[in-house]
């Protein structure tokens, strides 16, 4: 429903509701991302479990997990760079009794059936093939065994030459950004949805309200790469130039709802 000429000039714009902009500018209490390891908690995660964590790039995510919960986590992740640099933090932190990272990927992990207790799975479904790695994961866990997964979707208003855009800039598999494909890979591989949690912008207006300006900063160099196009693209190239733009524009589309994060924990029957 749109208003007319007369209600923007000589209502709506004309006399502000104090009530309604008050409204709008209170917190929603937005959680941030250490809100993962609660959630992670809830599956009932004890000290003698076996954790893999897919996908585990330079092994933050596994050094904290095996912090909080006195477990043991293996990583895995295709990248021999981000290896390297798990390695590193691990041996650093004096972990490598309690975290060991492996170079392998997810739709085929190097691990026999039914190896662990639990997996992580943070941020990184959407540059493979749903089914197939579900399906590996579903097969490594052990029965009765969870799975948390957190994981980016398009909404209704991302328009299609959006989505294609951040799916050939970030390399991205585009049905992997479907809500509903997601949903029904994971049932077809025989993973039941226990739970699934909305975060929409929560975690980008949690910085936000803490003081970080840094999505701030990335509105700003979107507008300035946007006009200074030509010359970034002669000077750094068009790939770096519209890997960059892009990846800055999730969390500005998570603000926008073209974008939605959502948490889900998955389950192996018993």
């Amino acid at each position: 429903m749109g208003a007319s000429i007369h209600e923007l000039y000589g209502e709506i714009w004309a006399k502000p509701d104090r009530e309604f902009a008050g409204d709008i500018i209170k917190s929603l209490n937005p959680r941030n991302p250490a809100m993962l390891y609660d959630e992670f908690s809830r599956l009932g995660v004890k000290a003698d479990a076996e954790v893999l964590d897919v996908g585990c790039g330079d092994g933050r995510h596994a050094v904290e997990i095996a912090r909080k919960f006195g477990c043991r986590v293996v990583g895995v992740d295709p990248i021999p760079l981000q290896i390297e640099k798990a390695e590193r933090l691990i041996s650093h932190l004096g972990l490598g009794h309690q975290v060991k990272v492996k170079l392998g990927c997810i739709e085929s992990l190097p691990f026999a059936d039914a190896s662990f207790d639990y997996v992580w799975c943070r941020d990184m479904l959407l540059h493979v093939d749903l089914t197939a790695a579900l399906a590996e994961c579903f097969r490594v866990l052990r029965p009765d065994g969870a799975m948390l997964v957190y994981h980016l979707f398009a909404t209704n208003l991302c328009e299609p030459a959006e989505r294609a855009r951040i799916s050939n800039a970030l390399s991205f598999v585009i049905e992997s950004m479907s809500e509903e494909q997601f949903e029904t890979a994971a049932q077809k591989v025989g993973l039941a949805i226990v739970k699934k949690d909305k975060l929409d912008s929560e975690w980008r207006e949690a910085e936000i309200e803490v003081g970080d300006r840094t999505l701030l900063d990335h509105l700003l160099c979107v507008a300035r790469m946007r006009r200074a196009d030509a010359t970034l693209m002669k000077k750094y190239g068009e790939v770096r130039y519209e890997v960059t733009y892009v990846g800055l524009l999730l969390g500005i589309y998570q603000m926008l709802g073209k974008l939605c994060p959502m948490v889900y924990m998955l389950k192996k029957p018993a």
